[in-house]
């Protein structure tokens, strides 16, 4: 795959290599991190949901 080159602030390169570890690329850091906020967005979206279905009392219940 192709290697492209990003310029960052040295506070924000800073930020970035303090949160990984010893075998960790800048690349493999920035891919973690995308995941993570993936994932934290489904679950924002998620919970949203439940409050909009709970909101208007459009659910059916389980027995």
């Amino acid at each position: 795959m192709a290697k492209t080159t990003i310029q960052l602030e040295e506070k924000t390169r800073n930020k970035l290599k303090s949160l990984g570890t010893m075998n960790d690329t800048y690349d493999s850091l920035i891919e973690r991190l995308v995941e993570f906020y993936e994932e934290a967005r489904k679950r924002e979206y998620f919970i949203e949901t439940q409050h909009k279905i709970a909101k208007t009392g459009k659910f059916v219940e389980l027995d």
